[in-house]
């Protein structure tokens, strides 16, 4: 159907002189000019941004995964508009441009009612009201206005629509831009065009469609997030804009019955009558079970991020002309990504066995795991929840990059930390009550048991994971410096500063995925593995990111990215995180009875009020992640501790992991500068060369090279008096000076000693070879009054007093 040119610049002129510009007929004509000339047509457009969607494979490039969706994919296989509904054509028109068939691209009282809305006093404000685009100007907009600009308000790219509307509608049949329009437009669910999304929401054809099933699908391209059925939620909103569109048609229903048939022009396509449309609104709308065709559906949407963000970064070049922000669905892509199917699956079996099992129990109905080799920093499993298709748990929320308190497997930092500052697992820390300033009044920190044992080590602190003892180190170690830690170990989050002591016990919330790099990081004695980053991170945060994506190729099998060798960094000490490993695999692991077959380290996690279990743990060869809770934040059953909860999913998905990867058995291996002294029937372990900065249960072994070296200060521990309350926080033991010895006289070797029930100074120097009146020096104790349990004392060894 041909137009003049004369007709689109008088509309041109028209639209031009609502919105209030001067100077309408040479405006008009110059602007025409300048976006209408050499104007492609809407194939060669989709064709010059769409080489075609991406696939994504598993890591053997065997397996599809999926199909990145093409926004503009409707074009490739399009639907004749003779093979769609009658009742899809009639209930678009009615709700989208009534005036369609008669209009030249421009649906002028939807025009003049934005107008009076966007540029009078009696709308909703300036550019603020609705848009009154004409289908055509939803079609330019999809099809020829990058994505970044089409939410843009501004006259100028509302003229821009207008022109390239108007040149189609003077260029091509109305029947033809239906067509297009109808196999592009967006209905939500990844079901762009009319035939896809007649397969997604009915399990039909477009060309089958009842009147009332139409006319919800003509519903949804207004807001297809608010309307769309796929989300239970929505059903409501989405019978309701039903409605409304069949309201539209009955208002519209002359237009709709002069609409021609497109197979037969002399025919009309429809012949409804208002009783006919009544009727629609009561008929039922039986949706199909919307499940996905895609395999790993967390973990491909992970990696479309991923590929657009290395894009992004330079890690490789986009082909053609697509931009980044594209390259996923538009450029062609074949991806091969890091995820081993069979691990997937192990681990997808393990998460749903468990937590069905257990849920009327623990209260507990998702859950997540990652798991990560720590020799590349490859992902080989990602269960982003227990069932992405189940939207009564809302399996769609993708846990292991969402923020959830991960409760105390953040300890980790605040002692990796400590170990920085010159701690050791044997130094002594206090457990006691604690109360901290809050937000109407004092808040006490309370143990998971609610009870409290004195001057302990470390290692027993952490393996018991003592929640006194966390606070007093990072309010020693200092928050700041805890958070620097998190950050260099890959934490992207806590960037907020008012978290509070309490950030050691998981107050504020990180990301899964960032805690199984930062664990793998610990497997790999502080050394952390991967590509180089993508993400946007201030300095001093990781620089390597997770991997995967193994090969990228363009369609033409052109390889675009590879990853061969992992960038790795050391990030933390060897000695400091061998220290934290020593204790996580030899006592953590065993305290919360998370033990395999094998070396292992663990930490276990439980947020305050229950709310989340975490379970953090790794082998030299693989590290993974397990959480489990509920994706509303509702909390589980009173009593469900991690090590209960989450716990048997993380041990049974490592041994079975570990069996299905063909891994043998291996020990951590000892950094060089690792030394280790027996200490009260145990060995200990301590960095070369290094006298720890506070006192401890050992003495650190003298260096060989260095016998000279003097030893550290003696401290004194004050007598332990438990208090029933407290206003502050308890402070520290502090450290007296060394007593004074006569010039020439050796230093005596010193042993730190706990009291325990029923021990005497006479029985303390016979056991320890050494005098009464030596230990009551050095100690500056009444030997009058009895020993008290749990008091520190520093014992001299072999002096003679």
């Amino acid at each position: 159907m041909a137009r003049s040119r004369f007709q689109a610049l008088a509309t041109l002129a028209a639209v031009v002189l609502i919105a209030g510009f001067a100077s309408a007929g040479v405006m008009s004509f110059v602007t025409y000019r300048s976006y209408a000339h050499d104007l492609k047509s809407p194939e060669e457009a989709i064709a010059d941004s769409t080489i075609g969607t991406s696939l994504a494979y598993d890591r053997a490039g065997q397996t599809l995964l999926y199909q990145y969706v093409d926004p503009l994919g409707g074009l490739k296989e399009p639907v004749p508009l003779s093979e769609m509904s009658p009742y899809m054509i009639g209930a678009t028109i009615a709700t989208e441009d009534a005036s369609f068939y008669g209009n030249p691209g421009v649906n002028f009282r939807g025009l003049a009612r934005a107008a009076v809305e966007n540029l009078t006093p009696f709308g909703p404000g300036f550019l603020e009201g609705s848009g009154g685009s004409s289908i055509t100007q939803q079609l330019v907009k999809n099809i020829y206005i990058d994505r970044s600009e089409r939410f843009d308000r501004r006259v100028e790219r509302k003229i821009k629509e207008t022109v390239i509307a108007l040149e189609l509608k003077r260029k091509y049949d109305d029947n033809q831009i239906l067509e297009w329009y109808l196999n592009t437009i967006d209905y939500a669910n990844f079901a762009f065009g009319a035939e896809a999304a007649a397969q997604r929401y009915f399990g039909k054809s477009s060309k089958d469609l009842t009147l009332g099933e139409a006319a919800l699908l003509a519903g949804l391209p207004q807001a297809p997030g608010e309307y769309t059925p796929a989300i239970p939620e929505n059903r409501d909103r989405a019978k309701a804009r039903q409605v409304e569109v069949l309201d539209l048609m009955i208002k519209h229903l002359d237009e709709v019955n002069a609409i021609p048939n497109s197979a037969d022009p002399s025919q009309p396509l429809l012949q409804l009558t208002k009783e006919q449309v009544e009727l629609a609104k009561q008929e039922p709308l039986n949706y199909i079970d919307n499940a996905y065709e895609i395999k790993t559906p967390h973990f491909v949407l992970l990696v479309q991020d991923q590929v657009t963000r290395m894009c992004q970064a330079g890690l490789f070049k986009a082909p053609g002309k697509i931009p980044c922000d594209k390259v996923v669905t538009q450029g062609g892509l074949r991806i091969q990504t890091t995820v081993d199917l069979g691990l997937q699956d192990i681990g997808q079996r393990i998460v749903e066995e468990n937590i069905a099992a257990n849920e009327a129990r623990y209260g507990g109905h998702d859950g997540s795991l990652v798991a990560m080799r720590p020799g590349t920093g490859e992902i080989l499993a990602y269960i982003g929840s227990r069932d992405y298709n189940r939207d009564d748990i809302a399996g769609k929320v993708d846990i292991a990059t969402s923020l959830q308190s991960h409760g105390s497997t953040m300890k980790m930092f605040t002692y990796l930390t400590a170990f920085e500052q010159g701690w050791v697992p044997s130094t002594y820390i206090q457990d006691a009550p604690l109360f901290l300033e809050a937000v109407g009044g004092k808040k006490q920190v309370n143990n998971w048991n609610f009870s409290h044992q004195g001057n302990i080590t470390v290692r027993k602190a952490i393996a018991e994971s003592v929640n006194t003892t966390a606070v007093r180190t990072v309010m020693e170690v200092g928050m700041d410096e805890m958070r620097d830690t998190a950050h260099r170990l890959g934490i992207t989050d806590l960037r907020q500063g008012d978290c509070g002591p309490t950030i050691t016990l998981g107050a504020c919330e990180v990301q899964l995925l960032d805690m199984t790099l930062a664990v793998s990081t610990l497997a790999n004695n502080g050394v952390m593995r991967g590509r180089p980053t993508s993400e946007d991170l201030p300095a001093g945060y990781r620089e390597i990111d997770p991997v995967s994506v193994l090969k990228i190729e363009d369609a033409e099998g052109n390889v675009l990215y590879q990853f061969t060798n992992p960038t790795e960094q050391q990030v933390v000490d060897p000695a400091y995180a061998y220290m934290l490993t020593d204790v996580l695999s030899k006592d953590a692991i065993n305290w919360s009875r998370l033990t395999i077959d094998r070396p292992a380290a663990s930490k276990t996690g439980t947020s305050e009020d229950f709310r989340d279990g975490v379970v953090m743990g790794y082998t030299p060869d693989l590290a993974a992640g397990v959480w489990m809770g509920n994706a509303d934040n509702t909390a589980m059953a009173p009593g469900t501790f991690s090590s209960a909860g989450t716990g048997p999913m993380w041990r049974q998905f490592m041994k079975e992991a570990h069996a299905y990867l063909q891994l043998p058995p291996r020990d951590f291996e000892k950094p060089a500068d690792v030394v280790t002294t027996s200490c009260g029937g145990r060995e200990e372990i301590f960095k070369r060369d290094q006298v720890p900065t506070k006192p401890g249960a050992c003495r650190a072994p003298a260096s060989p090279r260095s016998s000279s070296t003097p030893s550290p200060p003696t401290p004194k521990f004050p007598t332990r008096n438990t208090p029933t309350s407290t206003p502050t926080p308890t402070p520290e033991p502090t450290a007296s000076p060394t007593p004074t010895t006569e010039p020439g006289t050796p230093s005596p070797v010193l042993f730190y000693y706990t009291v325990k029930e029923g021990d005497t100074l006479a029985h303390l120097a016979n056991r320890f070879k050494t005098t009464v009146a030596a230990i009551v020096m050095f100690n500056e104790i009444n030997p009058e009054e009895p020993l008290q349990p749990g008091t520190v004392l520093a014992i001299p060894l072999g002096f003679e007093g």
